[in-house]
């Protein structure tokens, strides 16, 4: 019997004399584990502290942070951020060119055009505002030069661009509306923006941007010389006038325009954009009477 009971033992037969089962199949996977530890437990230099699990980056994690761009209009928000970030980028790594450079050389040319033929080639030669590396066309006004009412908007959006003429769009289409209501065509009138460029995204321009245009823009109402400037929205109203009052409380009054640059007065007034009136459809009827009130100051006064 005793022969019998040592050769199980020798040949790892003890299954046999014990009272419980074995799994074979788990102490051998467990004698291999034992045997063969994991290569990331090793210590290759004793003198570096050994990364715990919760140290080692989780490239998982990193994953499940990217967000997905799911609509064309958050895509084109993304890109005029990300362009406009490049730009301020620019123009901090580029002493040479800082804001005051570029006003002060825009306002040397802009003061050596003595027409409007030479003031428009002026801005389309005009290489400081780094809108016009991303627009199709320099956008610089239509209508008729020699026109007493002048129109000043904001910026160029999609359709201007492509045509390089203000206020061609949808919104152009209403604001030749508005004025075909009290008897005046495109061809009686100058139009023009703050912005000779489309922003990326039809975006607001910046005040970087607006201070480079604004000797352009200055030197423009100073040729044209009219008798009464009608600006279209809040960014054409606060850049010309400087005012940071909502365009709700300038809007339909008459304000004595008198810049430095011009030897007479010149009658101003503010009206809604027609992009806000397409929006906000209620405001039409106080974009109506704003008109009546311009009719009723031509009547008098040409």
């Amino acid at each position: 019997m005793s022969d019998i009971i040592k050769f199980l033992s020798d040949n790892n037969l003890n299954e046999a004399i014990k009272d419980q089962p074995c799994n074979y199949f788990l102490i051998k996977d467990q004698e291999k584990k034992e045997s063969n530890p994991k290569q990331e437990n090793k210590i290759l230099n004793p003198d570096l502290p050994v990364k715990t699990a919760q140290e080692q980056p989780s490239q998982t994690k990193s994953h499940l942070q990217i967000k997905a761009i799911s609509s064309t209009s958050e895509a084109l928000q993304l890109l005029a951020k990300k362009s406009q970030e490049n730009n301020m980028d620019n123009q901090n790594q580029s002493i040479s060119l800082s804001i005051n450079d570029i006003v002060k050389k825009a306002q040397e040319l802009a003061n050596k055009a003595s027409n409007i033929a030479e003031l428009r080639q002026a801005v389309e030669n005009f290489d400081g505002c780094n809108l016009k590396k991303m627009a199709t066309n320099t956008v610089f006004s239509d209508g008729n030069h020699n026109s007493k009412i002048m129109l000043i908007g904001e910026a160029p959006g999609n359709n201007e661009d492509l045509q390089g003429i203000p206020f061609c769009g949808d919104s152009g289409k209403l604001l030749d509306e508005m004025f075909k209501a009290i008897n005046l065509t495109r061809d009686q009138l100058y139009i023009t923006n703050t912005i000779f460029w489309r922003p990326p995204g039809n975006r607001k321009p910046t005040p970087e941007e607006l201070a480079i245009c604004k000797p352009f823009v200055d030197r423009h109402i100073q040729l044209i010389n009219p008798k009464l400037i009608i600006l279209i929205g809040a960014t054409a109203m606060s850049t010309i006038i400087d005012s940071s009052e909502p365009i709700s409380k300038i809007r339909g009054k008459f304000l004595d325009f008198a810049p430095n640059y011009l030897s007479q007065k010149i009658k101003l007034m503010t009206i809604f954009h027609p992009s806000y009136l397409m929006r906000q459809s209620n405001k039409k009827k106080i974009a109506w009477l704003d008109m009546l009130i311009i009719q009723d100051f031509m009547a008098k006064n040409f």
